[in-house]
């Protein structure tokens, strides 16, 4: 019990840390940018009307004010028609205006780009999978991507509801069984970006983290030849000796979308930089709590715990993840947004 309380301050803790990454401001993408061009518009539009209101409520107020010298009952007004028109049409072009730039930046962000890279997104409880069918990769958690260069999002769910959203690159997307929604922009600006589900999935609804690694494209397409290229060496053979025993069965390694997926993809382990999906970071402490007892830091979480592998195993069995990786390649160093 004290290590899953432990363990739930450790994720709150880095929650807390990554609170001020959730902003729709930043725009790093395509998408982004569409949305952020309309925040001055509408900005100006209601600090104006405020003004207005506000100023002519202060000017009414001290104009018409009662003075002790008033005696009688004021003149009373009973409407004026040039007046009523200008307050009407006013707010109804503003409107006008609004609706126009909106429906702009509706059709640019729903237009589907041509060439554009296609990732094939799933959602499970609690976690994320990322399959890159043109370039024969899979990665789970963290969905890398090239900047400068147009990408399509195919995203579904194989068992709730859930919602794919990355506030610093583009909008939510709805995850559901049986269907498949889409979503294009073109990342801008290489970084680390914080994704999220926006749709309540479960128990660990609010830990169902990811993070999108955007590399410039050179990198980015050396990362991709190396991940494909032969599997990386073996860190640890013992270490590979317990995942074989305990691991291999729901976890692959191949870099490869298998016949049917039971876990998140392992095979590129040692360049991820969080783990459980995003709650906290990739360091061998934080795994080494992971695997004896994940449903202390996630709960709900369909990986069982294993508390019965000894120290040696265990540390076997870490020495092994981390080598698990394309060497080179260091996405913590990226910039966070």
């Amino acid at each position: 019990m004290q290590r899953s309380f432990a363990a739930l301050g450790l994720w709150g803790l880095s929650l807390a840390q990554e609170a001020h990454r959730v902003a729709i401001t930043h725009p790093g993408g395509s998408f982004n940018q569409e949305v952020a061009f309309l925040f001055p518009w509408v900005y100006f539009f209601s600090f104006l009307i405020f003004l207005v209101v506000a100023g002519s409520l202060a000017y009414v107020t001290w104009k018409f004010r009662a003075r002790p010298e008033d005696q009688e009952e004021p003149p009373q007004i009973h409407g004026n028609d040039r007046l009523e028109v200008v307050w009407t049409l006013i707010p109804l072009a503003i409107v006008f205006v609004l609706f126009g730039l909106t429906a702009k930046a509706l059709i640019q962000v729903n237009r589907p780009i041509p060439g554009a890279m296609k990732v094939e997104v799933t959602g499970y409880q609690f976690w994320w999978d990322f399959h890159y069918p043109e370039l024969g990769l899979r990665n789970s958690n963290e969905l890398v991507l090239p900047a400068g260069v147009p990408v399509e999002l195919e995203i579904t769910s194989k068992d709730v509801i859930h919602s794919f959203w990355v506030p610093g690159l583009a909008g939510k997307r709805d995850a559901i069984p049986g269907q498949t929604t889409r979503i294009s922009f073109e990342p801008k600006e290489p970084g680390l970006y914080y994704g999220f589900c926006a749709e309540l999935c479960g128990a660990s609804h609010a830990r169902m983290l990811f993070r999108v690694v955007v590399l410039p494209k050179e990198e980015f397409d050396r990362f991709v030849e190396a991940a494909k290229a032969s599997p990386a060496p073996v860190a640890d053979e013992r270490g590979q000796q317990v995942f074989q025993q305990n691991c291999a069965a729901c976890h692959g390694v191949a870099r490869s979308m298998p016949p049917a997926v039971i876990g998140p993809e392992l095979g590129l382990w040692g360049n991820r930089t969080s783990l459980g999906a995003g709650i906290v970071e990739n360091t061998p402490e934080n795994l080494k709590a992971w695997i004896r007892d994940p449903a202390g830091m996630k709960p709900g979480v369909k990986m069982p715990g294993f508390p019965q592998l000894s120290e040696e195993d265990l540390d076997a069995l870490v020495r092994y993840l981390e080598g698990l990786k394309v060497e080179g390649f260091d996405f913590g160093a990226l910039p966070k947004f």
